[in-house]
């Protein structure tokens, strides 16, 4: 390319706006997210089984938080412990997330909205997904990309890294938790 035609083709020579807010500079991870994937968003699930865990949380739906919980702790939250699987998963614009995909019940009842997120969890390990809520479904309803999507850039930090930036403020560690107390009509 000679310096005169260099200007011929500008999107070949136009600059990301994303590339120039990040060029020289490395990512430093510092929240992650717990949560369901949003129903707009695209994502992938980490399909190494070593940044699962199969653990029990509470999820406070007036705050919209989840909260993990000690296992010393589960029998004080007894019939408020829901048992998921903790997932690493990632979005398109490269968010990483922990989704909280719930586990069968011990009485073994089914569940459609459960049973579809997990489907739609395995799923996620080979393809990008998105998964929306359908009320007269009464789950889930699976999209799977059309395109060749790029395969996902997950960042390196191990599972115990990920966890402690996804509860770093939401532990339920005593009996004095807050949340405990307020189950227990004490606050």
């Amino acid at each position: 390319m000679s310096a005169g035609s260099v200007f011929d083709n500008l999107e070949a020579i136009r600059l990301n706006p994303d590339a120039a807010a990040t060029a020289g500079t490395r990512e430093v991870l510092r929240h992650v997210p717990v949560r369901k994937p949003n129903r707009t968003e695209f994502i992938r699930v980490h399909p190494d089984a070593d940044m699962h865990l199969a653990t029990g949380v509470f999820v406070d739906r007036e705050e919209r938080e989840v909260f993990f919980v000690l296992p010393e702790l589960r029998a004080e939250l007894a019939g408020e412990l829901k048992p998921v699987l903790l997932v690493t998963a990632i979005s398109r614009q490269g968010v990483v997330i922990l989704w909280p995909v719930a586990l069968p019940d011990e009485a073994g009842r089914r569940n459609a909205w459960a049973e579809t997120a997990r489907e739609a969890c395995e799923l996620a390990k080979s393809a990008w997904v998105r998964l929306a809520a359908d009320m007269s479904l009464g789950a889930y309803r699976i999209y799977q990309a059309e395109g060749q999507l790029s395969e996902p850039l997950w960042p390196e930090k191990t599972l115990p890294e990920l966890l402690k930036l996804g509860f770093k403020d939401r532990i339920i560690d005593s009996a004095e938790h807050p949340v405990v107390k307020r189950l227990r009509g004490l606050a």
